[in-house]
């Protein structure tokens, strides 16, 4: 059967078998696959995947008579005129778009062919969008719920019409959403003017000088999207909101809005005196404890040292791997403490594996002897130039009860590795934050690999964290899996597995020394891995 799985791809023309299913007799019984069936998928195949070098015109005739219903099997395809019908409009989309594109090629020589490539790439762009409708509307879980008052009284809805009552009733339970995690922000936070157009982009400026530009998907978000940068995860922030547009009817789609950029993080350099002031004073301190020959013996204790009191936690992605698009993001430039960045892209302080040898393990103590013959008075114009005007460190947030943690993100290990290393108490970075998704499901938190065993864990510790308040929100299954409705979590990594939740305890625990037994978790269950698990499952 194995050899049947390509032809098994397509719905059998002879008996109508559906994907995945095998072919069968007159009588209903089970037979090898129809020659037709074989000879359907290898052209398919052929005609719009791999023959991509082939005349669009030529892919498409094939496309045509293959998905076509002939009026002989209209009754015996009518399931498959429905179920098919995404895979058809695959195939149409692809065809179209590799159209355009030898359209612009042909006329190269004699015409901008552009306008005609872009014109085909909007006509697939239509059939992608009406094929994962069709999808979203047969499969059994639709990810969007539908504004039914739009509908009401319509009897054959047309697919735009559908498109629209499901972003309204997107939109409609977004806010809903929104407003059930404002209620758990018990705290007031900062005062914030803010703007929001309807492309979704959003700039905020709190009354301390910080600014946050980023995206929402509706005006309701932005709260959200601002809290990432209070002082806790409990602190609400006060918001007044200007609206450039009128409030949506749908959520706002992903764009490319402004985002932080160097002027932001030199303006964020030089507003942070207090904090450059230490640092300065933090590295002059070293230049007079650390003779320049014993550099390298003192990186090496100070790294030894480090990777034993406080090794890195594992990434935080929690977020990034739920199949829900994301409501908001947001973006600052701030300085940091440096002892809050609890992961740094290399999992073991000061060793990194890098092509370059000039990137390897011996820059930690390059740069600190770099770092430590600069005079004094220079040191501040040194920071500035490495820090700020340099390509920024990107931390993602992770705020918490008492305050945030930080993961480096896309840029700046080494030099967060060297300031942690060394002990300098903050740094100036560029801070990226987004909102948890509304909804998680256990099998996008744990590698369901692990067993069944792991998973149905992990659901009996998400409702034993909602019985003890440590968690806001409603659980639900699918088959043995809970899913999450998320309104609050003022600890995030709680979500996780066993691993990374008590790995996180333990780093936020040494950040902020009993916000997590103020919060509501015992002293014993922060001791360990094994220790939170039997607090937790036991």
């Amino acid at each position: 059967m194995a050899a049947d799985w390509g032809a098994l791809d397509w719905t059998c023309p002879t008996c109508a078998a559906s994907r995945r299913k095998t072919c069968t007799t007159k009588d209903g019984h089970p037979r090898p696959t129809h020659l037709a069936r074989r000879f359907t998928s290898t052209l398919l195949q052929f005609a719009v995947r791999r023959g991509r070098g082939q005349p669009p015109a030529e892919r498409a005739q094939i496309a045509r008579s293959l998905t076509t219903a002939q009026d002989s099997d209209t009754s015996a395809r009518e399931d498959y005129l429905w179920h098919e019908s995404t895979g058809e409009l695959y195939l149409w989309d692809q065809v179209v778009a590799a159209a355009g594109l030898h359209a612009a090629a042909a006329v190269e020589g004699h015409l901008d062919g552009d306008e005609l490539r872009d014109a085909t790439q909007q006509a697939a762009h239509r059939i992608t969008q009406a094929r994962e409708l069709l999808h979203e509307w047969h499969s059994e879980r639709a990810e969007y719920p539908l504004d039914e008052e739009l509908l009401a009284g319509v009897l054959r809805p047309a697919p735009s019409l559908l498109a629209r009552a499901r972003c309204r009733g997107d939109l409609q339970r977004l806010e809903a959403d929104l407003a059930r995690r404002t209620m758990h922000l018990d705290r007031p936070g900062g005062t914030w003017a803010a703007a929001w157009h309807s492309d979704g982009a959003l700039t905020a400026h709190r009354d301390d000088g910080l600014c946050v530009r980023g995206w929402s998907a509706t005006p309701d978000a932005l709260g959200q999207a601002l809290q990432s940068f209070e002082a806790t995860s409990r602190h609400h922030p006060q918001i007044t909101l200007t609206l450039h547009g009128e409030r949506p009817e749908a959520p706002a789609t992903d764009s490319d809005v402004p985002g932080i950029g160097r002027a932001d993080v030199l303006r964020a350099f030089d507003a942070g005196r207090a904090a450059l002031d230490a640092t300065v004073a933090a590295i002059t301190q070293l230049q007079w404890a650390w003779p320049e020959h014993e550099i390298s013996d003192r990186v090496r204790a100070a790294t030894t040292q480090l990777q034993t009191s406080a090794p890195q936690s594992p990434y935080f992605n929690l977020y990034n791997r739920q199949r829900k698009h994301y409501w908001a993001f947001s973006e600052s430039a701030a300085w940091v403490r440096t002892d809050a960045i609890v992961h740094a892209i290399d999992e073991v302080w000061g060793d990194f594996d890098r092509s370059e040898a000039s990137r390897g393990p011996s820059w930690i103590p390059r740069a600190t002897r770099e770092l430590l013959a600069t005079k004094p008075e220079q040191l501040a114009a040194f920071l500035r130039h490495h820090l700020a005007e340099a390509p920024e460190i990107s931390l993602g947030v992770i705020n918490g009860p008492a305050g945030p943690l930080y993961n480096v993100s896309t840029g700046g290990a080494h030099r967060t590795h060297l300031f942690r290393i060394l002990g300098l108490p903050w740094v100036i970075a560029k801070l990226y934050a987004r909102i948890p998704p509304r909804r998680f499901d256990v099998a996008s938190v744990i590698d369901t690999a692990k067993g069944m065993t792991e998973v149905e864990r992990v659901g009996r510790g998400w409702h034993t964290l909602l019985e003890r308040g440590l968690l806001h929100g409603r659980i639900g299954y699918e088959g043995a899996f809970a899913v999450l409705d998320l309104d609050h979590a003022p600890a995030p990594w709680l979500l996780g597995d066993a691993a990374l939740a008590s790995t996180y305890n333990t780093a936020y625990e040494r950040m902020y020394p009993g916000a997590l037994t103020e919060l509501g978790i015992p002293v014993a269950a922060l001791a360990g891995r094994k220790a939170w698990q039997q607090w937790l499952y036991g």
